[in-house]
């Protein structure tokens, strides 16, 4: 584990780092549709990274328009170099997202005081790297997902069922095994 409190750049990543499979999601706490993601995500690709197929990366993208800033804020308190506490900390935030996405005074409430955790210093540089990517990669919309750095375009978390996103995750993963 690094130090929290440093700024090295680390993104919450799962699974051996040398898996022959990666997935990378681009999130935000704040957005509904990241949280639709991230549950599918505890179900469907956690099995693999258990196994050592995959190697799954979570990019929080630090947005500015409504609830997708308090998904910011919430996201200076996740330690992103603790995969355990972080991806914890994640699911936590996201099954308890309509509790705190509705003020600032809501979201410091739940992170600071209901979950107890410590701000962390080095977000805002890790933030300041995944929008730069993000940016670069000409993204618009989180969450984005890519396999193995393609993009899984036939996911479309808006218009798809939960078993269609995990048809879609899950044949695109087992294609790559």
């Amino acid at each position: 584990m690094k130090n929290r409190y440093s700024a090295d750049i680390e993104y919450l990543t799962v699974g051996l780092e040398h898996a022959a499979i990666e997935v990378e999601a681009f999130v935000n706490l704040g957005c509904p549709y990241s949280a639709k993601f991230f549950e599918i995500a505890s179900e469907v690709i956690k099995p693999y990274t258990d196994d050592g197929h995959v190697k799954f990366v979570v990019k929080h993208v630090d947005r500015t328009k409504g609830q997708l800033l308090r998904g910011t804020v919430a996201n200076h308190f996740v330690d992103h170099d603790d995969p355990a506490e972080g991806i914890t900390v994640m699911k936590t935030l996201f099954e308890r997202q309509n509790e705190w996405v509705n003020s600032f005074r809501e979201t410091l409430d739940m992170c600071e005081h209901t979950l107890g955790l410590p701000e962390n210093n080095a977000a805002d540089d890790r933030g300041a790297e995944v929008l730069e990517d993000f940016n670069a990669r000409g993204l618009k919309i989180v969450p984005t997902v890519f396999i193995n750095g393609e993009h899984l375009s036939e996911y479309q978390p808006a218009k798809q069922s939960k078993d269609e996103i995990v048809k879609v995750i899950t044949e695109r993963i087992e294609l790559l095994k």
